[in-house]
């Protein structure tokens, strides 16, 4: 396992510093992808109370998008739309009625029959709270469950990810530790997945897979005021083996936040995160396995020179048609907790470099700086997205949404 210090922090945030849009054309990689970014949509259009946490899926012909909307009590209910490309979106659906309970922080995924699968946290009305999951067909029928069922935990942070075969894989952390279910035709028994020593504190779990159905599950590893990336993978229908013994770092190099995972073909995985040196300063890193997980490239510092408060990275993989490499698009919030603008980064050539500096997919009809939390996801040619943001005029927190085109550069 390779590697990243603070030296090689440095070096890399000063080499990106030193680079910018209008070097497109001597950048290696060649010129950047063309995005034209479409005027967001505030979801929903006039919304009483705020829509925050948003989720989003999408398959070329529709984004779907779930998201937390509060009731006017304090609680929120998780809510699901759809909106045709070119079109208008459905009328949200309550996913699940509570009864005044909180429920958080939703994650959804699609498999192949359009059938949408979507995990929060469910608040139990004490200090604890439950793994809830849905499924929404096609045809719109929305069936539900608890998945954890433990009054006496606390549980938080799911994610889901399908795969190929349509298998369901469902991540979470409790207590500390971070859990693991997969569903074929039911659910098996949840896992929880080894630290790499006894005492450490386990948060900010992802999951995703390659295209031989292998799973990874990663997270971050806190020993004391170290974070480092902890991963494991799983062979189809297997157990979790070590990917990663020390993480991504030496420890007490660079702090690592909020990782993100995207499979691309096979034996290769994306992962996108927040990297913190000594002094404080955060920035956007991303790395790569070619070889199943057996090594990482050395994390790149994507974006970070000008940004020390950037946050909430989400990363989206496609294989286009007739492609031969892998479009790669990392998006981050460059503000703070409080919001700063969506800024997106793209490659053509499987992240081995990322031409033509940041789009700022925000920038259209929205306040500026008071964005946060996005999702994206890509077909061939489009670009959908979801974050919490406000309409130009002001007002409460919502949902925007945007599909936006994108094409590789003429040479």
């Amino acid at each position: 396992m390779r590697k990243i210090t603070v030296i090689a922090f440095v070096l890399a945030a000063l080499a990106l510093a030193a680079c910018g849009p209008e070097d497109d054309e001597e950048e290696p990689g060649g010129p950047a992808i063309e995005i034209t970014i479409a005027t967001p949509v505030s979801l929903p259009l006039t919304p009483t109370n705020p829509a925050v946490d948003p989720a989003a899926a999408f398959d070329g012909a529709k984004l779907y998008v779930v998201y937390a909307q509060e009731d006017g009590t304090g609680s929120h209910d998780i809510v699901f739309a759809e909106q045709p490309v070119g079109g208008a979106f459905s009328s949200p659906v309550v996913v699940e009625a509570t009864g005044g309970l909180d429920s958080r922080n939703p994650h959804c995924a699609l498999d192949s029959t359009g059938t949408l699968h979507i995990v929060w946290e469910e608040a139990t009305g004490t200090a604890n709270r439950e793994i809830h999951y849905a499924t929404r067909t096609s045809a719109g029928v929305i069936v539900s469950q608890n998945l954890t069922a433990t009054a006496s935990e606390d549980e938080a942070g799911p994610r889901v990810y399908v795969d190929k075969s349509d298998r369901v894989h469902i991540v979470w952390e409790s207590a500390g530790d971070i859990w693991y279910r997969r569903r074929t035709t039911s659910f098996q028994a949840a896992v929880m997945l080894p630290h790499t020593a006894t005492g450490t504190i386990g948060n900010s779990a992802d999951v995703t897979g390659d295209s031989q159905d292998r799973i990874y599950v990663t997270w971050v590893e806190s020993i004391g005021v170290n974070q480092n990336l902890r991963i494991l993978r799983a062979n189809p229908g297997g157990s979790f083996a070590e990917v990663s013994t020390d993480g991504l770092a030496q420890r007490g190099s660079v702090i690592m936040s909020q990782p993100r995972l995207a499979g691309g073909a096979s034996g290769q995985v994306f992962l996108a995160f927040i990297a913190q040196d000594s002094s404080g300063d955060r920035a956007l890193a991303f790395c790569a396995t070619v070889d199943g997980g057996a090594t990482f490239s050395v994390p790149s510092i994507i974006y970070g020179a000008d940004a020390p408060n950037i946050r909430d990275p989400y990363i989206a993989v496609r294989s286009r048609a007739g492609d031969t490499n892998l479009t790669i698009m990392l998006a981050i919030n460059d503000g703070s907790t409080a919001g700063g603008n969506i800024q997106l980064y793209a490659s053509r050539d499987s992240g081995l470099n990322f031409s033509g500096g940041a789009h700022n997919i925000s920038a259209i009809d929205t306040t500026a700086g008071q964005n946060s939390a996005p999702v994206i996801a890509l077909d061939d040619d489009s670009l959908a997205a979801a974050w919490i943001g406000k309409p130009a005029a002001g007002g409460v927190l919502r949902i925007m949404t945007s599909v936006s085109s994108y094409a590789l550069p003429s040479e």
